[in-house]
C-alpha cells in the first residue's frame, strides 16, 4: 500500500474563488491509499454580495463565519494527525529509494512537487496505519467521498455567502484545484479523487438550482 498525499483541494480551490468575488465587490497531507485532503485555508475576505428579487428587494448574501470556523476545525485536527502519521513513517524507516530521510511532512510537498506519486509508493507503510487508512477512506469515513464532498460543499456556500450567483466562479475554481493537484501528485489522481470532484460539483449545482427556484418564487409570490 502507498500513502498518498495531495497538496491542494476544493476547499482551497473555493478559497480562491471566493477572492475573486470579493474583489469585484471591493474594486482570497496526506491522505492515504486513494484520496484527496481539503487543506485549510486562511479566513477568505469576502463580505457581501446582493441579488434582486423584485423591483424592490434585494437578497443580502454574507460569509457564514461560524460555519467556516466549525469546518476548519474539523479538518484541521485531522490533518494534523496525517501530517504526524506520514512523518512517523519517514523517521522510523528507509525509503527503498534512500530518499526523504530526515524531511517533515512540508519539506517533502515542497521538494517532490510534480512527482509525490513517484516518492510515496517508495513509502513502506505497517498494518496499523493501513487499517486506519481504510476506515478512513471508507464510504462513511471522514475522508471518503460522501464526507468530504457535502464538508466542500458546506464550505463554498458558507464563503459565498448562499449567493447561487457565484457557482460558475464556485465551479471553476474547483476545477482548477484538481487540475493543480494532479500536477502536483504527477500523474493521474485516483479513481476516489474524481468520484468526490464528480460529488462536489453535482452538490454545488442542486444547490445554485435549488435557490434559484427558490428567488423565482419569492419573484412570483410579489407580483
Amino acid at each position: 500500500m502507498t500513502l498518498i498525499p495531495i497538496s491542494t483541494s476544493v476547499q482551497s480551490g473555493v478559497t480562491n474563488a471566493v477572492k475573486v468575488i470579493a474583489n469585484e465587490h471591493t474594486s482570497k497531507v496526506a491522505v492515504t491509499d486513494a484520496t484527496q485532503v481539503i487543506p485549510v485555508p486562511e479566513a477568505a475576505v469576502y463580505e457581501t454580495s446582493e441579488q434582486t428579487t423584485t423591483n424592490n428587494t434585494k437578497k443580502m448574501y454574507t460569509k457564514e463565519s461560524a460555519t467556516l470556523s466549525q469546518i476548519n476545525q474539523q479538518v484541521e485536527a485531522k490533518l494534523s494527525n496525517l501530517r504526524g502519521i506520514v512523518e512517523n513513517l519517514i523517521s522510523m524507516q528507509s525509503l527503498k529509494t534512500g530518499e526523504g530521510k530526515g524531511l517533515n511532512y512540508d519539506q517533502i510537498l515542497k521538494k517532490y512537487d510534480g512527482k509525490l506519486k513517484e516518492f510515496y509508493q517508495n513509502l513502506e507503510v505497517d498494518d496499523s496505519t493501513r487499517l486506519n487508512a481504510q476506515q478512513e477512506i471508507s464510504e462513511d469515513g471522514f475522508w471518503g467521498v460522501k464526507q468530504t464532498s457535502t464538508r466542500a460543499i458546506d464550505f463554498a456556500k458558507a464563503l459565498s455567502g448562499g449567493d447561487p450567483a457565484k457557482l460558475g466562479l464556485l465551479r471553476d475554481a474547483i476545477e482548477a484545484g484538481y487540475k493543480a493537484a494532479e500536477k502536483a501528485w504527477g500523474g493521474e489522481l485516483p479513481e476516489i479523487c474524481k468520484q468526490t470532484q464528480e460529488a462536489t460539483l453535482k452538490g454545488l449545482d442542486d444547490w445554485a438550482n435549488e435557490a434559484k427556484g427558490e428567488i423565482q418564487a419569492v419573484i412570483k409570490g410579489a407580483e
